[in-house]
């Protein structure tokens, strides 16, 4: 199993003031000891001033996020990464893996109301507005570009989570905006806050999930339904 824990997966979960870098620096000073338990499983040892602290680390099947965690300093008790944690991770894999996939990266996608993506035209209304389909579908057009420079070859992202609220309406003519916004990173699986604005002002806000897949096995897991 390859592990390859980002930045931004780390920075997502609940963990202890400046222990990301209070591990990474006990991790560049060479002060960890691991050794892998099981497949997946891994005993650490991380040195600091206070002294020598050690626990387990266990990651997903698919190697890109913490499965579960316990270090006998006392913090990831109550589920917080502490530093030597963070330090054991980083000398499991390595270092930190090169990532595109920050906290706080933003991507936007444009369009104009017209005709064919009113609510009449779609059938979910029956006024000549920008549609509250095609807003949604604005959004995640949004988080895709995001995530565009980001994918490994043969990879793609697909949405398992939308949660918008559509709050003013928007009359033809009208040019939309939608913004994505990376919020969190759980290995795979990256969340955004999401917005749309006309030229008067924000027409929708919500919130958005989407997985990180191999397209060539999600497509036959897929097709694998018509057998």
């Amino acid at each position: 199993m390859k592990i390859v824990v980002t930045l931004a997966t780390l920075e997502s979960k609940l963990h202890e003031v400046n222990a990301i870098k209070s591990g990474t620096r006990i991790y560049q000073a060479g002060h960890v000891e691991i050794e892998e338990r099981e497949a997946g499983q891994f005993w650490v040892s991380a040195e600091d001033k206070s002294g020598r602290r050690g626990g387990i680390v266990s990651f997903t099947r698919d190697g890109c996020n913490i499965d579960e965690h316990f270090c006998n300093c006392g913090i990831a008790r109550d589920g917080a990464l502490c530093k030597h944690i963070v330090a054991g991770v980083l000398a499991i894999q390595g270092g930190l893996p090169d990532s595109k996939i920050v906290l706080g990266k933003t991507g936007t996608a444009i369009t104009t109301a017209v005709e064919a993506n009113t609510a009449r035209a779609v059938g979910s209304g029956s006024l000549d507005i920008f549609a509250t389909p095609m807003m949604i579908a604005l959004m995640e057009q949004a988080a895709c570009t995001v995530l565009s420079d980001c994918l490994e070859p043969g990879q793609t992202s697909v949405g398992t989570k939308i949660s918008v609220e559509h709050i003013a309406a928007s009359p033809l003519g009208m040019e939309i905006i939608a913004t994505a916004t990376i919020t969190a990173v759980n290995g795979r699986s990256i969340e955004f806050d999401i917005t749309a604005s006309d030229a008067i002002g924000e027409i929708g806000k919500g919130m958005h999930t989407r997985m990180i897949v191999d397209a060539e096995r999600f497509m036959a897991k897929a097709n694998a339904k018509k057998a």
